[in-house]
């Protein structure tokens, strides 16, 4: 087996389904895919050894025949989730629209939803839209002289428990989780072709969502408005 710099692993827990696709850097489409039925969802308070020593033989196997092994992992969960909306005010006097003024309000409105929801896990951050003296943008609009400004924003989270569980499993699998994934948000994207929830879950990974803030990018692409932020919010 192989280690390959070129290909990023995806891991779905959804229901009893586990599925684990292998994706070339430029593919849309797994190059490599195999599925499994779980003796139990996770949700049913399965004893974690058993459902540990179950995802491992099962990545091991999907090794043996991808040929390449598995040391980093987005993983895409079904859990149950919350989505809290804040709607932020930047008030000046004839002041031009900046991209500081997104990060600002963005950070503050973070920070806002940490500080008041402890034991949740922020999985993805949207931006709803930008309000400019009363207009609505979709799109971030650049250099606009305002006298208010309005960010209205949605944040997607689970519980603190979930993640510290999931974790829990494939670092005693020896792997690393780069980033979870909400299968009801990634569910959107997906095509009736799709054979995997992966692949839906690799489009959010790769930007699908241009209001989405994306905190991590596994390929270096050209950089959108919002992938310039990623290392602001890391």
């Amino acid at each position: 087996m192989i280690k390959n710099d070129n290909q990023s692993f995806y891991i779905s827990i959804v229901g009893q389904n586990l599925h684990i696709d292998c994706f070339n850097s430029k593919d849309t489409s797994s190059s490599f895919q195999k599925s499994y039925l779980m003796p139990d969802t996770l949700g049913d308070n399965l004893n974690l050894i058993i459902l540990t020593k179950f995802i491992l033989e099962k990545i091991k196997d999907f090794e043996k025949d991808a040929g390449s092994f598995i040391e980093k992992v987005y993983l895409i969960t079904d859990a149950k989730y919350d989505r809290f909306s804040l709607s932020l005010k930047n008030k000046f006097n004839s002041n031009k629209t900046k991209e500081t003024d997104i990060v600002r309000l963005i950070s503050d409105a973070k920070q806002q939803i940490i500080r008041n929801n402890k034991d949740c896990v922020i999985l993805h951050l949207l931006v709803d839209k930008y309000i400019v003296n009363g207009e609505e943008y979709l799109q971030f609009p650049e250099d606009v002289i305002y006298s208010e400004f309005i960010l209205e924003i949605s944040f997607i989270t689970v519980h603190n428990s979930i993640v510290k569980t999931l974790n829990k499993i494939f670092k005693d699998c020896n792997i690393e989780v780069k980033k979870i994934v909400s299968h009801q948000y990634s569910s959107r994207f997906a095509e009736k072709s799709d054979i995997s929830p992966c692949i839906a879950a690799k489009r959010v990974i790769d930007g699908i969502n241009p209001l989405e803030v994306i905190s991590h990018r596994l390929y270096n692409k050209k950089q959108g408005f919002f992938e310039k932020m990623f290392n602001f919010f890391d």
